[in-house]
């Protein structure tokens, strides 16, 4: 690959990337001035387990298909891959299911699809109810639920000294509260990364909702506009015969445009308490706010996991069986409230 093809390639990414900064049109229904920062918070929990174990610092260094991944690594699919993820979530007050499939496609790029699935049960609904003269008879029950679809496309360019990846992808959802009020919406993520071979080291970067992403609710008419999300990745892998095995360390900024929300470092307004929250500035806020990992990998077979970032701790394992075309993955977020337990399964056509 010689100069020219990178500065097209280079050019390329940038000709994606601009549609993040152009104004929606006038007449789809969209306040360009009020994302909502609730709006797509939900794609954080549709992760798998290897990758939250990991706290989700993987980004350059992630299986590409789950929701929340980079795109661009859809291009490092050895061989096709099928895998099956269950989440239970704070004690089961709600639970994930993600099916995703990635396989190369040529001798450079890769695709996957993924489909997930949020289910929040058994949520009891007290609006018109008299607090006063309570009678359970009264209380009518309902669930929320969010379905996502998401194809990726990644492609791959070699270097003398690095593999570039860039890849892109399309998501569309599906909202649910209760039986009558119910949602659709669409969005786009770009993803690049760069393989640097001596030392191995990675660099990816990904910017979510590269347009603005609308969720256009059928009853009331109103569209909510998902924030975007850009956050840079590095990883580091070094093997290494006296211990075995690989180990493999990982960082992840946070949203480098501060539109993660209330619970982040961003600036936000908490209008139910009408108070400005704590704000934190600064290159400080790129550590305290960051999401860190490390994994142990032995002989290709067993992987420990460890993942820290500001809500807490996680830890996980995975295990290649049948000379890797199996394999199960476990994952354990802690919270003050309850833990979360993942799991998923894998199977690869070798």
């Amino acid at each position: 690959m010689n100069i020219r093809q990178i500065a097209a390639f280079l050019t390329a990414a940038v000709c994606m990337a601009a549609p993040a900064y152009a104004d929606a049109p006038a007449d789809d229904g969209v306040d360009e001035s009020a994302p909502s920062v609730y709006g797509g918070m939900a794609a954080e929990v549709l992760v798998s387990p290897r990758s939250a174990a990991l706290s989700s610092s993987d980004l350059a260094l992630n299986a590409a298909g789950p929701i929340a991944s980079n795109p661009a690594l859809a291009a490092r699919c050895a061989a096709p891959e099928l895998t099956l993820s269950y989440s239970s979530y704070y004690g089961d007050v709600f639970s994930t299911s993600v099916l995703n499939y990635t396989s190369k496609v040529g001798g450079s790029g890769g695709i996957s699809a993924t489909a997930a699935y949020l289910l929040v049960p058994g949520i009891e609904d007290t609006r018109g109810v008299d607090i006063g003269a309570l009678d359970p008879n009264d209380i009518k029950v309902f669930s929320v639920s969010d379905l996502w679809a998401r194809v990726a496309y990644g492609h791959s360019f070699e270097t003398e000294f690095a593999g570039l990846y860039a890849g892109a992808a399309v998501t569309a959802r599906r909202r649910s509260l209760g039986p009558k009020t119910s949602a659709y919406g669409m969005g786009a993520d770009l993803g690049a990364m760069a393989h640097f071979r001596k030392p191995s080291i990675y660099a990816g970067l990904l910017l979510e909702n590269v347009h603005h992403s609308a969720v256009n609710w059928q009853n009331s008419g109103y569209s909510e506009k998902v924030p975007q999300h850009l956050r840079a990745s590095l990883a580091y892998e070094r093997e290494d015969p006296y211990i075995y095995g690989r180990i493999s360390l990982f960082y992840t900024t946070p949203d480098l445009l501060s539109n993660e929300g209330v619970n982040a470092y961003g600036q936000t307004l908490d209008i139910e308490e009408e108070r400005e929250p704590e704000e934190r500035g600064g290159i400080s806020v790129l550590f305290s706010a960051g999401r860190y990992g490390i994994e142990y990998t032995i002989m290709n077979t067993l992987s420990l996991r460890a993942g820290l970032n500001g809500a807490g701790y996680s830890m996980g394992a995975g295990l290649n069986l049948f000379g890797g075309r199996g394999g199960v993955d476990f994952c354990y977020l802690n919270h003050e409230l309850a833990g979360t337990v993942m799991m998923s399964v894998t199977y690869r056509w070798m």
